[in-house]
């Protein structure tokens, strides 16, 4: 059973952690996932008890994978990346298997991705008896396991029986779900796991999964009363005038319609608005200015002195901007329809309202709000703007 810390950003998911650590018998061997480096420095200075280890390329014969392997192999307590453990395969599965490791990842994973690859490479594939296609959607790599060929990836990815067909049209990496069951215990802190990708993909694949909080530093049952929420509706200033006209339809702001828009008219309008509301409206120093929009039409919104004050719509788990207290989230978030048709394939509805709102209150918490600090934000899509309203109001 999977115990998911759920609770609000800020909290003390990741001091619980440490306190857990540090308390821990000196039998107990950990796993710490974390998405950033300086996290990963953290946790090694934090963690006085027992030596924590981070994967060097200099110890694995050039790759920091291996020395990944290596280490467990040896019992060693290990904090790494999540990008370091998104590579598990099946050897490193039976490692674990005989280990007996607690492992906490400190915010969700990346569990599926979608694969690069043309619908005719896919149509080659399958025409030349290399791969098929099973009743569950999952793809067999049927040809010569050494067979090598720029589809090597691909290959992997089948013969560890992680590549999913989605809507005959894209295929999908899913990360194996067979390794939470080779843990003693697994935590994951978080906020709002109901509106998180790897919930849904832990319906899809049956892991099962309890809800916790914390208080003090101490593990309770779940609970959102210590929320505080109408504090955050006082700090929180969304900004609600003219300047909101562009985002008044549902789709507005959404990939598709910045792909249809970004050399209308529409495109210059809203990069005004965003200048006008940091510049004229706020009268924002450059120091305090967070801003979003997607990322590869970012060049099209920004603009004179925030131009550097980019943060990336799904950033998680960073203490790097809690100095700003002027923000704007130009995005109107949905789930990828192949992502979303992968889940509809495997019988998962996904709830796009809490995916959209969850990831809007991961990016917002990483600015001043986290120290209860007053914060001015410009959110032009109605939608996402309600959403906000919504939570704020005890909705979600």
């Amino acid at each position: 059973m999977v115990k998911v810390v759920d609770s609000i950003m800020g909290s003390g998911k990741t001091q619980f952690a440490i306190k857990m650590m540090n308390e821990a018998s000196y039998l107990k061997k950990f796993i710490y996932v974390t998405p950033f480096l300086n996290e990963v420095t953290r946790v090694k200075e934090s963690v006085t008890t027992r030596t924590f280890i981070e994967p060097d390329p200099q110890h694995g014969e050039g790759r920091k994978y291996e020395h990944f392997k290596r280490l467990i192999k040896n019992g060693k307590n290990i904090v790494t990346t999540h990008a370091l453990f998104s590579r598990a395969d099946d050897e490193l599965l039976e490692l674990l298997r005989y280990e007996n490791y607690t492992l906490i990842i400190d915010e969700v994973m990346d569990v599926i991705d979608i694969i690069k690859m043309k619908r005719n490479d896919i149509q080659i594939l399958l025409d030349s008896n290399v791969i098929k296609i099973n009743d569950n959607k999952q793809i067999e790599w049927i040809s010569d396991s050494k067979f090598d060929s720029r589809y090597n990836d691909i290959k992997d990815y089948a013969l560890a029986g992680n590549l999913f067909f989605v809507r005959d049209s894209a295929m999908i990496w899913n990360f194996p779900a067979k390794i939470f069951d080779v843990f003693d215990e697994v935590y994951i802190l978080t906020y709002m796991f109901e509106g998180q990708i790897q919930r849904y993909y832990y319906d899809m694949h049956n892991v099962k999964y309890q809800y916790y909080s914390v208080n003090n530093g101490e593990l309770i049952p779940f609970t959102r009363k210590y929320e505080n929420r109408e504090q955050l509706k006082q700090l929180i200033n969304i900004y609600d005038g003219k300047l909101n006209d562009i985002g008044e339809r549902k789709n507005n702001l959404s990939v598709s319609w910045f792909k249809r828009n970004k050399k209308s008219l529409k495109m210059i309008e809203l990069k005004n608005n965003l200048y006008n509301y940091l510049r004229n409206i706020i009268k924002a120093d450059s120091e305090d200015i967070m801003w979003t929009t997607w990322k590869e039409y970012k060049n099209k919104i920004q603009g004179n002195g925030f131009t550097k004050k980019f943060v990336a719509w799904n950033i998680r788990a960073t203490n790097d901007y809690i100095d700003k207290n002027t923000l704007a989230f130009c995005i109107n978030r949905f789930l990828n329809p192949i992502e979303d048709g992968f889940f509809i394939d495997h019988n998962v509805e996904v709830n796009q309202e809490m995916i959209a709102l969850t990831d809007m209150l991961q990016w917002i918490f990483r600015s001043a709000i986290r120290q209860n600090k007053p914060i001015n934000i410009y959110i032009p899509s109605s939608r996402m703007r309600n959403l906000l309203i919504g939570y704020l109001n005890g909705d979600y």
